[in-house]
């Protein structure tokens, strides 16, 4: 415990750039430089075992595509030697060569044409029949020539498919090749010759498989003679010679560098393997290039750290300055803040705390003026909303007044439709100035815009009609207060203006699928596409400018208001067939409610 103290009072001695050094040398340089070691150490390890890993994938790879390519021969010469037809054409006695090569040309001669594939070099039938005549795709062993390598391979095993590499010198161009052997005795009844099928593989194909991964692993082709047949240098046509491979040393192996892997375990590729050699020379490369890099980084994380601490260690001490600075001109009564960028560590809490307290300081001498100012502001905006309040309770009296003197006299002197157009007006009025703005029902909205229409046809007479198309059961429903009427005054305003006769306007409503569906038709002038889209624009903008906009913005806006987003504003309209206005109220949006005192009446 006494030593605790006395270490920590020695650290409570030194200086802060000390303690810094401390810092830098036992938390920064030593932690990095032991990191990027054992890092370093790490990564080789990692790069060898991926670089066996893709060396065993590659080999195994490589194997399985020569297999398949030995199936497929396989598989195409037990076709060849399944088919009766050419047992039959190649275990006859011709007469003549004129004999055969009537046979040829009427059978053989595209009969192999179809085994063909982007993997077989050539594909031929041997046999021992000396009336038929060597050429194409069939050839005659002759009884006193040599047996060819092939039928020697062939007839060493007991098997009837045989896969040996061998020098061809009997054809017109000698070279290395790789055949699939087989003996066609399927049928003892076209025995009397014997028959043999020799399938080439394409070494071309081989050496592109052999190839493939070049710049980081070499492979070979190995036989059942221990003998590289294929290395992916021959080019096409295999050129060169058979060379030995010598058996890889213990060493070798370790090493996992060098893999080997047999072809299969059946009789006719037994001894076959595949032996993949990686290039060391990509491996050391690998090596030198994550050195490098472990290395660049390592002076990085040693520079950075360096520089970091040096500003950290700065924006320290200059905060600190500065806020004993300010401190000191408080004892002088001057409360100045202090204009830094604070920050949010301890430090920064500090100088926003000095800042606050200051400002607190400066802001308790001004109080008492700007109390006494704001005292004085309060008493005058109180007698002006007075003053409002009583002339917005004079004005809608004294125009009520006036209809009801006017109404008085229209009855006494027997104007009968002059009284019921000033009655409707009343209504409106007072609806207009009595009613909360609020939903109502359907009903209600309806009997509201009837009595603005009425007094429409009062104006216009003859030259002006309008029917309404409500269905049953959609009266209830409550819809934003003045969300119709505006829309039949904006059709009445603009799109019957320049119409003089037959004026027509459509207020419908109805439950759609997706909800209830409002709408406004006229069969005015219409608007063309262009001024279509200015008016929306004005319609949905903030601060709408121009005629016929305000009455469709305030639509616009109720709706916004009261459904936010779900239901808009919709218009359509053709030059000279009219306009359309409507909205859909979705059916989770829809509420029900009695109609009050302005009830619905369609015969009305």
């Amino acid at each position: 415990m006494k030593r605790r103290r006395t270490f920590r009072l020695r650290l409570d001695d030194l200086s802060l750039k000390r303690k810094f050094l401390l810092i830098y040398l036992l938390c920064v340089l030593l932690p990095i430089m032991s990191i990027n070691l054992f890092f370093y150490y790490r990564t080789s390890a990692d790069i060898q075992a991926r670089e066996q890993e893709n060396l065993r994938r590659s080999v195994e790879r490589a194997g399985g595509e020569l297999l398949g390519m030995i199936d497929e021969s396989i598989a195409l010469g037990r076709s060849i030697a399944a088919d009766d037809a050419l047992y039959a054409a190649l275990d006859r006695t011709y007469a003549s060569p004129s004999d055969y090569y009537a046979v040829y040309d009427g059978f053989l001669r595209d009969k192999l044409t179809r085994y063909m594939s982007a993997n077989i070099l050539d594909v031929r039938v041997y046999t021992d029949n000396p009336t038929v005549q060597n050429g194409s795709n069939y050839r005659a062993l002759k009884a006193y020539d040599r047996q060819p390598a092939w039928v020697r391979a062939l007839e060493g095993t007991s098997s009837t498919i045989a896969v040996t590499a061998y020098l061809d010198e009997d054809s017109y161009k000698p070279g290395r090749r790789i055949s699939i052997a087989g003996k066609m005795d399927v049928f003892p009844s076209y025995s009397t010759y014997a028959k043999y099928s020799r399938i080439d593989l394409d070494l071309g194909r081989v050496s592109a498989i052999l190839n493939r991964e070049r710049g980081s692993v070499k492979f070979r082709l190995v036989d059942d003679r221990n003998r590289v047949v294929a290395d992916g240098l021959g080019g096409r046509d295999g050129e060169g010679s058979f060379y030995a491979n010598p058996s890889l040393t213990s060493e070798q192996k370790n090493s996992g560098f060098v893999l080997e892997r047999p072809l299969g375990s059946l009789n006719y590729i037994k001894g076959w393997k595949v032996v993949g050699v990686a290039d060391t020379r990509y491996i050391d490369g690998l090596m030198h290039d994550s050195l490098r890099s472990i290395l660049t980084l390592a002076v990085i994380s040693i520079i950075v750290p360096s520089l970091l601490i040096l500003l950290i260690f700065r924006s320290y001490h200059v905060r600190i300055k500065r806020l004993s600075r300010h401190m000191e001109q408080v004892r002088s009564e001057r409360f100045e803040l202090i204009d830094i960028r604070e920050g949010k560590d301890e430090v920064g809490g500090l100088i926003r705390a000095f800042n606050l307290m200051t400002g607190r300081i400066r802001s308790l001498i001004n109080d008492v003026y700007k109390l006494e100012i704001r005292q004085k502001n309060l008493e005058l905006d109180r007698v002006r909303t007075e003053l409002a309040m009583l002339q917005s309770q004079v004005n809608p009296h004294f125009l009520f007044n006036t209809l009801n003197a006017v109404l008085v006299v229209c009855t006494k002197n027997g104007y009968r439709e002059v009284t019921e157009i000033v009655k409707n007006l009343s209504l409106l009025m007072r609806q207009l100035l009595s009613r909360p703005d609020d939903r109502v029902p359907l009903g209600e909205e309806l009997q509201f815009t009837r009595m603005y229409l009425e007094i429409e046809k009062f104006r216009f007479g003859d030259r002006f009609d309008y029917r309404f198309d409500i269905e049953n059961g959609t009266e209830e429903h409550r819809i934003p207060r003045m969300s119709i009427q505006p829309l039949v005054e904006n059709a009445c305003k603009h799109g019957l203006q320049g119409r003089k006769e037959g004026r027509l306007i459509v207020v419908s409503a109805r439950m759609a699928g997706e909800g209830l569906q409002l709408s406004v038709r006229d069969n005015g002038v219409g608007m063309g596409e262009e001024r279509l889209r200015e008016v929306e624009e004005r319609m949905r903008s903030e601060c709408p400018s121009g005629e016929g906009s305000v009455g469709l913005r305030n639509v616009h806006r109720r709706l916004e208001l009261f459904y936010r987003g779900d239901v808009r504003l919709q218009l359509r309209s053709r030059d000279g067939e009219g306009t359309e206005a409507g909205f859909l109220i979705p059916a989770f949006r829809l509420s029900r409610g009695e109609i009050g005192n302005y009830r619905w009446n369609k015969e009305a």
